[in-house]
């Protein structure tokens, strides 16, 4: 990558891939693409099984998944997204809350859900930087992406058996 590619970092644990995940990876991949020098490239911080256990409830890290698991339908997801746009992209295991966001100095953006916890979070993630001497990210949040009965789309929704990965209502 030269220097004057943009890029754009994203992490989460990514099961089961929805709507509001690929709300998600195109804001990413818009970010990222742009006009000037260079393609862009977007990463994408996938949580590490120890992560996920050490962040969430046992019940809930254990129906994540196995990473490589996790890490083959993200890949085959991002070959799906990346078609439209000039940014590149690779998937790497996160095993800390703030990834490589937190401490490399060549990204330039982060894209996070508008849940307020994920704000909270991103901006947390810029105060580090700061003191850390490096630049803060721009935040980039596309809108939830909301089901057919106008709530949200989320995992816990979709594992819960409420909504499908498309925001469908199931009996």
């Amino acid at each position: 990558m030269s220097h004057a590619e943009r890029i754009a970092i994203l992490g989460g644990t990514f099961t089961p891939i929805h709507n509001g995940h690929r709300a998600l990876l195109h804001k990413a991949f818009q970010t990222a693409s742009h006009d000037g020098p260079g393609d862009g490239h977007v990463i994408v911080g996938l949580t590490s099984t120890e992560l996920a256990a050490k962040t969430r409830s046992a019940a809930h890290a254990e129906r994540l998944g196995d990473y490589e698991d996790r890490r083959a339908a993200l890949a085959a997801e991002l070959d799906d997204t990346a078609e439209p746009y000039t940014a590149t992209c690779e998937i790497v295991q996160l095993s800390d809350t703030e990834g490589p966001a937190a401490t490399r100095a060549d990204v330039d953006a982060l894209v996070v859900s508008p849940e307020a916890k994920a704000q909270h979070r991103a901006h947390e993630l810029n105060a580090h930087r700061r003191e850390a001497d490096l630049s803060p990210l721009e935040i980039h949040t596309p809108p939830f992406v909301v089901a057919e009965d106008g709530n949200r789309i989320s995992s816990t929704r979709i594992r819960n058996g409420e909504i499908d990965v498309h925001g469908r209502l199931l009996d």
